[in-house]
């Protein structure tokens, strides 16, 4: 692979015609970014963030009860107001072709004639396809575990490292599995849910919230296929719910967990580390400059040095409005 061109053609051999099959592409799977989604509808997205650190407030007041025999006033409540960090960060991914490289294989069918490269469809339109599904992916993940694999931004405050960073939130760290074979097993997922959402009917200030639909729990896909599979063997599947009728068809994406008025969705990110977050709505904080930056690729001509380049550029930051047991509770690693 030349480290100039962006191409590797390595697993090719010249001078073979292969031109009759040679456009019909095979991709590997990739994960959908389901994350910009999620945040919105349950979460809160924030827009305009130019600057690198913002100062989310949050107040609360007391109520103390006073004897209210006789006169006078005996002010002993307040209103104290504090602040979350919000921190954000630039963001590019970028790359370039040499589409000359193509020509001694069969890649020359999809080139146009001429020697002056200023696109090369319909090839370009395959790669940068596939071009933008790798963005989405790492965009996806980006807000729940910042850098990855060989990223070489930092950033030290994505969704789960502020979770881990946080105590009193953690209600279990073994891994998720299907309930034994039993159902009855406490890592189980089904079970783990249970436990989530006992920690916020069990405090009375969060109990009405769990009770109105303000508490959503996301997981992913996989732990929601070991949830369906910890249900059916714990309650049997003449005991089916009309929520979880989307879960008997092997749709895994929304749902309600029985008994409760707490939404469950999955997170594809969360195949990365398997971390079970129950969380009140609008707690989680997603903010950009612009959000249309995340998925905006500029594909421009260079002819300095002949060579296709494209570029996208974001800035994107993470938080929790509030990281106690009040506000959201997490099955996962502690820090």
């Amino acid at each position: 692979m030349s480290a100039t061109t962006g191409f590797n053609l390595s697993g090719l051999t010249e001078m073979i015609n292969e031109t009759e099959f040679g456009d019909k592409f095979y991709f590997d799977a990739l994960m959908q970014n389901d994350t910009f989604a999620f945040a919105r509808q349950y979460g809160e997205v924030l827009t305009g963030a130019k600057m690198d650190t913002y100062k989310l407030p949050r107040f609360d007041v007391t109520a103390t009860l006073q004897d209210g025999s006789g006169c006078g006033q005996n002010s002993v409540d307040q209103t104290t107001f504090a602040q979350t960090t919000l921190t954000m960060v630039p963001i590019k991914i970028e790359g370039q072709f040499c589409a000359s490289e193509l020509e001694p294989y069969f890649l020359a069918a999809g080139l146009p004639a001429g020697q002056h490269y200023t696109q090369f469809n319909p090839l370009e339109a395959n790669i940068i396809m596939r071009l933008k599904e790798q963005i989405a992916k790492k965009m996806g993940i980006f807000p729940y575990y910042g850098p990855t694999g060989s990223d070489t931004v930092t950033y030290a405050n994505p969704w789960i490292e502020l979770i881990q960073a946080a105590f009193g939130i953690n209600a279990g760290t073994a891994t998720p599995n299907n309930g034994g074979a039993s159902g009855t097993d406490t890592n189980g997922v089904y079970n783990i849910v249970e436990t989530l959402a006992g920690l916020f009917y069990a405090n009375p200030d969060t109990a009405a919230d769990a009770n109105n639909g303000n508490i959503v729990v996301s997981m992913s896909p996989y732990d929601a296929w070991l949830y369906w599979q910890n249900y059916r063997t714990r309650w049997g599947l003449q005991n089916i719910t009309p929520a979880l009728q989307q879960l008997a068809t092997g749709s895994y994406q929304t749902w309600t967990h029985p008994g409760t008025n707490i939404s469950i969705a999955t997170q594809n990110a969360l195949g990365t580390g398997r971390e079970i977050i129950a969380s009140r709505k609008q707690n989680q904080v997603l903010a950009f400059d612009l959000e249309s930056d995340a998925t905006k690729i500029l594909l421009w001509y260079d002819i300095n040095d002949d060579l296709i380049k494209w570029r996208l550029k974001v800035k994107v930051g993470t938080a929790w409005r509030a990281l106690n047991a009040q506000n959201i509770n997490y099955w996962g690693t502690a820090s």
